[in-house]
């Protein structure tokens, strides 16, 4: 009987693989770790996204409380109040209030916001990658 199924597979056509198989296997694992790629930087970036918006409040307070402990509002109200002697020592008044800018409390917050910002524009390009397999379909 041994014999029988060796002399049957003899004589039968090895099946040959359809046309450009490879091919598609390669693109496809391509793609795969492509999306593997984007998801973990969408983690990534949302992570970004979340962090930077729980770190606004309290770094918006912080440059609160640095314009007010630095008279800055005071300063700056003084063009409002008193234009005649803002404008006559201009120069002066415009030095005191660069003086009295909280500098290091404003790079933090433009920090944050430019985190925010740039976090969830990478953010919505790769949710419009991952999902996009799903609306062409």
């Amino acid at each position: 009987m041994h014999k029988d199924w060796e002399k049957l597979f003899n004589y039968l056509k090895t099946p040959e693989p359809a046309e450009g198989l490879f091919e598609k296997i390669t693109q496809r694992i391509r793609k795969e770790q492509r999306l593997l790629i984007i998801k973990r930087r969408l983690a990534l970036f949302s992570i970004g996204v979340v962090g930077s918006a729980a770190a606004f409040i309290p770094v918006f307070r912080m440059v609160q409380s640095g314009f007010t402990e630095s008279g800055f509002t005071e300063f700056f109200s003084l063009i409002f109040s008193d234009l005649g002697p803002v404008t006559a020592h201009w120069q002066n008044f415009v030095l005191a209030l660069l003086e009295s800018l909280p500098v290091m409390s404003i790079a933090a917050f433009l920090g944050i916001i430019f985190i925010f910002i740039e976090s969830l524009k990478f953010l919505t390009r790769d949710i419009k990658v991952v999902f996009k397999p799903l609306n062409s379909q």
